[in-house]
């Protein structure tokens, strides 16, 4: 992976503490170490040099953690996970056949997959950017098994235990779409045949489990996660 992006002004270094944005607007990236010195030269320096982005030596300070892998799998991204900052997302250059399990890459923060056939500086400067923006670039091919997975996680996990894709029942989805409507706990309760206390309950545990503040924290949580 040779730099291919352009000749580009050597820069600062660049200290950072936790996974903080920085104040020029360009992502703060870190290469993560697998093995592969050749590929984490290259992209080590291409980042170093980027009047795109802005480099950090510590992989728990970056916003965006990039790494080579050839094959990975689902302990190569658990180990990378664990290398990156809390709130990292991760971009993976990937050489041969993808094999770790996706739900769980997913939920590693797995954002972006850059095949290295066809690679290039300029498309992968723009994954990074896109990737801090909070999007997600995966090859159709995985996109296909993503869904997949998604389909029968739902079909055969979720729906025999009463539960929606965004891990709430039917019943808290209703309460929290009348919550939502503007619809007092008393009125609520009328309409789906439960007591007060239960509907109050219902919103308890939703609070709880997704470590929300409030009832409105909860609505807005619901909404802005297209829950309801």
């Amino acid at each position: 992976m040779a730099d291919q992006y352009g000749p580009v002004e050597q820069r600062e270094p660049t200290t950072v503490g936790g996974a903080v944005r920085s104040m020029t607007g360009r992502p703060v990236v870190g290469v993560l170490p697998t093995g592969d010195p050749l590929s984490e030269m290259a992209l080590d320096s291409f980042v170093k040099q980027s009047p795109h982005l802005l480099w950090t030596g510590d992989g728990k300070a970056a916003e965006v953690a990039v790494a080579a892998l050839y094959s990975p799998d689902t302990h190569a991204v658990t180990r990378l996970r664990q290398q990156a900052g809390e709130r990292a997302s991760l971009v993976l250059v990937v050489g041969g056949e993808w094999r770790a399990n996706l739900h769980q890459a997913v939920e590693q923060g797995v954002r972006a997959v850059l095949p290295r056939g066809g690679f290039t500086w300029e498309a992968f400067t723009q994954t990074v950017r896109q990737v801090r923006a909070g999007h997600a670039d995966l090859p159709p091919a995985l996109q296909g098994r993503l869904m997949d997975q998604m389909q029968y996680t739902y079909r055969e996990v979720l729906v025999p235990r009463g539960l929606t894709p965004g891990g709430l029942t039917e019943r808290e989805a209703k309460v929290l779409r009348l919550v939502a409507d503007g619809h007092e706990l008393q009125d609520i309760g009328n309409q789906l045949g439960y007591s007060e206390r239960t509907i109050k309950n219902v919103l308890y545990g939703v609070i709880k489990r997704h470590r929300l503040r409030n009832r409105s924290h909860a609505v807005s949580f619901a909404i802005r996660s297209g829950l309801i």
